[in-house]
């Protein structure tokens, strides 16, 4: 299943922040969460979703999916782990 379709125990907004600091509020969301639990991330740095959160979850082995809307991107990740 599509973590898109799934719903997300959180949503953060970082539009309007740049690099680093979407990849903060998103670690710091994250260790909030419990294990599969879902985050949503809203961001209009593209960076973010290119480079930064996607190498983030890759490190901490989280799928990862985003989608593209007009102007931002919703980022979804699975924390994995407790």
């Amino acid at each position: 299943m599509s973590l898109v379709n799934e719903k997300p125990a959180k949503t953060i907004d970082v539009k309007g922040q740049v690099c680093p600091y979407p990849l903060i509020e998103t670690r710091n969301a994250l260790k909030a969460l419990k294990r599969n639990e879902i985050l949503e991330v809203v961001t209009d740095s593209e960076p973010s979703v290119v480079e930064t959160i996607p190498m983030l979850c890759e490190k901490k082995k989280y799928p990862c999916e985003h989608v593209e809307e007009t102007g931002f991107w919703r980022v979804y990740i699975k924390k994995t782990d407790d």
